[in-house]
């Protein structure tokens, strides 16, 4: 353990190069600092950014007629940076989203009369990050509350739907410290981010919310990284190339580990073992022409002993292309396949499809960007035994200020 923490000191995961502009990660690119020289006299001592989405869903078919109804949400997220003096910083993340109480789901399931619509139903702030970081340079160190880096498909950015199925892998909600070594050329040999955090999950520490109480786990329940030492972990490695002329390519990939403890654990203790995952992606953005480009990413994601439960497995492949026209025209594709296997179950295939297009505005002084987005989607899932399938249009409107 105490080599552990040595390396943590070494090595840590900070997102320093975000893959989208509404990226969830706190870090520097996210609110418009990533072309600032460390130390900058003229950086302000506080940074912010803040991203609102208001997003409408008419799932008009579905297989079980409860899961037919309109549903309206609002979630946003407010980044913060305050600078301590040359090297020294705190950064925050404060995020509005949908609770999902299970009483909730559980009454709209028992229901009679179909689903019933959903408008800003038990919306919930929350930290999401906070942390207290150092950065020198080509080495970053922090401490605090953190989202790992452990992928990508979930963070905000590409169509409407596209990180609704992998955000169930997002290491949100983590205690602990690392650092990050960064080093090459951007232009030349490929900017490489070496990364390594060690943490717990956060339990009744800053895991609370306020507008709506989220259903917390009870302590007893141990989940996946609910070691109260820094024994789960994240080893990953992020290289950006700029090719110049907006060609651009990206690659990620991590390691995960996430310790059990058996004394609180509900698997059967002849199954528990460790929940271990890998993730690799690429990113690659190539103009076509003077009026379009064209984005396209992958990501394979591997979760081995789900839960801590050495019988549950699942995959993820996660895929999308955005077409950009005329830089503020935009079509999106978007698809996710995930396959759950379970010894001597059935598990399941859940297919997810969405084909959407918008228009981003112009930068103003009232926003830096206003995203509308129409789209489709179809969800269909295979439990072997039967099939519900989903078919829905919604919209987005997105609003984006930094400050």
């Amino acid at each position: 353990m105490k080599r552990l923490l040595l390396l943590s000191l070494l090595l840590l995961p900070t997102q320093l190069f975000a893959q989208d502009d509404l990226s969830q990660a706190l870090w520097s690119d996210n609110i418009g600092e990533s072309d600032k020289k460390d130390g900058d006299a003229k950086e302000p001592l506080m940074t912010n950014r803040l991203v609102f989405d208001v997003n409408s869903d008419n799932q008009y078919s579905a297989t079980n007629s409860r899961d037919q109804y309109v549903d309206t949400k609002a979630t946003a997220f407010f980044t913060s940076k305050i600078r301590l003096g040359k090297n020294f910083s705190i950064k925050s993340n404060l995020r509005m989203e949908r609770a999902n109480k299970v009483s909730e789901d559980d009454k709209r399931k028992s229901s009679v009369n179909g689903g019933g619509n959903r408008t800003f139903e038990n919306e919930e702030i929350n930290v999401k990050e906070l942390t207290i970081n150092y950065d020198n340079k080509n080495l970053s160190l922090l401490a605090g509350k953190f989202i790992a880096n452990f992928g990508d498909a979930w963070k905000i950015g590409r169509g409407i739907w596209s990180r609704d199925l992998t955000s169930s892998y997002m290491q949100k909600d983590k205690l602990g410290l690392g650092a990050s070594y960064k080093m090459g050329n951007l232009q030349k040999t490929g900017l490489y981010n070496f990364g390594f955090a060690a943490f717990t999950n956060d339990r009744k520490n800053l895991d609370n919310s306020i507008l709506t109480q989220r259903d917390s786990d009870h302590k007893y329940d141990g989940k996946a990284g609910d070691t109260r030492s820094l024994q789960s972990y994240v080893a990953s490695l992020d290289v950006n190339f700029n090719f110049g002329k907006k060609e651009e390519l990206f690659y990620h990939f991590a390691y995960l580990n996430l310790a059990v403890n058996e004394k609180t654990s509900l698997v059967d203790q002849t199954k528990i073992e460790d929940q271990k995952g890998f993730v690799a992606n690429g990113k690659y953005r190539y103009p076509i022409g003077e009026n379009f480009l064209l984005d396209s990413f992958i990501e394979y994601v591997d979760m081995k002993n789900v839960g801590g439960d050495s019988d549950v497995r699942n995959k993820y492949v996660n895929a999308s292309v955005v077409g950009e026209i005329y830089q503020n025209w935009n079509v999106t594709l978007a698809a996710t396949n995930i396959k759950n296997k379970v010894i001597d179950e059935n598990g399941y295939d859940q297919n997810f499809m969405e084909v959407s297009g918008g228009y981003k505005f112009a930068k103003t002084s009232i926003f830096d960007n206003f995203l509308v987005q129409i789209g489709y989607k179809n969800i269909r899932t295979n439990y072997k035994t039967s099939v519900n399938e989903q078919q829905s249009y919604g919209v987005l409107a997105r609003y984006v200020k930094a400050f």
